[in-house]
């Protein structure tokens, strides 16, 4: 492993992820840029290899110059966006947010590819309280594999959601329930992730 590229080749595929497309859309990295760092057609910045080593639990400095070992034991968890209004995950743009939330503690035994989402105000009370952290380990799974848990799915529309995953009427359409938002029947569902800790 002499090239960045390969480098991080090789921690996407350690990280679970078999393409480099799922890895990107998973942490929400721009697809054609990770695809051109991951192709060497260019070099991450020192920013961009930071966050690409807290995804793949990697040590980013190994990722540019890959001196000293590649891993490193992860005690932290990435925070994907918050969770609000309609159980939909969004992208952290407040910038203090960010700050303090760019990444939180993983519950024990958590293991590598964990992420979290934030509850973010009253709209999941009294499932979740403002604040609150849902992880996730960052697999896509078939949504007909998880019926009857609760999970992270996204949408063939882009958007993401925290929802208890239940059969449509039809093949390949799932109705998604919530504790405080109407029932959304027959939705076209690319990929789900159960919930496994909260705190």
């Amino acid at each position: 492993m002499d090239t960045v590229a390969s480098r991080l080749k090789w921690a996407r595929r350690e990280a679970g992820f078999d393409t480099a497309t799922a890895a990107a859309r998973a942490h929400r990295f721009t697809v054609s840029t990770y695809l051109g760092h991951e192709n060497g057609d260019r070099a991450p910045s020192r920013g961009t290899a930071k966050r690409y080593g807290r995804a793949f639990n990697v040590r980013w400095d190994w990722l540019l110059e890959g001196e000293a070992a590649p891993s490193f034991e992860a005690t932290a968890a990435p925070v994907l966006g918050y969770v609000g209004a309609g159980a939909e995950v969004n992208p952290i743009d407040d910038p203090a947010f960010r700050e303090t939330f760019d990444q939180v503690e993983l519950p024990p035994g958590a293991p590598p590819g964990t992420v979290a989402v934030i509850a973010r105000g009253d709209s999941m009370y009294p499932r979740y309280f403002d604040g609150e952290r849902l992880f996730y380990v960052n697999r896509e799974h078939p949504p007909s594999e998880l019926i009857g848990q609760e999970c992270v799915v996204k949408l063939h529309d882009g958007r993401m959601l925290v929802k208890i995953l239940r059969r449509g009427s039809r093949s390949g359409r799932f109705n998604l329930e919530s504790w405080n938002a109407p029932l959304m029947e027959e939705q076209q569902v690319e990929w789900a992730a159960p919930v496994r800790w909260r705190g």
